[in-house]
């Protein structure tokens, strides 16, 4: 994701004291959203593909159903920008 031209939004959320502490001592504080937005980019997506697998199993487990090679691929792929 390009950051430098990704519209961004201010938000107000909570997060935890020692997860704070631990970004505050370990990234620079002009660096400290792009590292959010990276972290919180990378997160949504492994969440999305673990999602899809266990949609696709469940498939495999109730249906009987079948995936081809290039249906697991194309989920595993799912959003990938790197």
């Amino acid at each position: 994701m390009n950051t430098a031209v990704a519209q961004r939004k201010r938000v107000n959320f909570m997060i935890n004291t020692k997860l704070l502490e631990d970004l505050a001592g370990m990234v620079p504080a002009g660096e400290r959203s792009d590292f959010v937005n990276e972290a919180l980019e990378e997160k949504i997506v492994n969440w999305g593909r673990r999602k899809a697998l266990e949609l696709m199993n469940e498939s495999i487990k109730k249906e009987k159903k079948f995936h081809t090679t290039e249906e697991i691929l194309k989920v595993l792929h799912a959003d990938r920008r790197y």
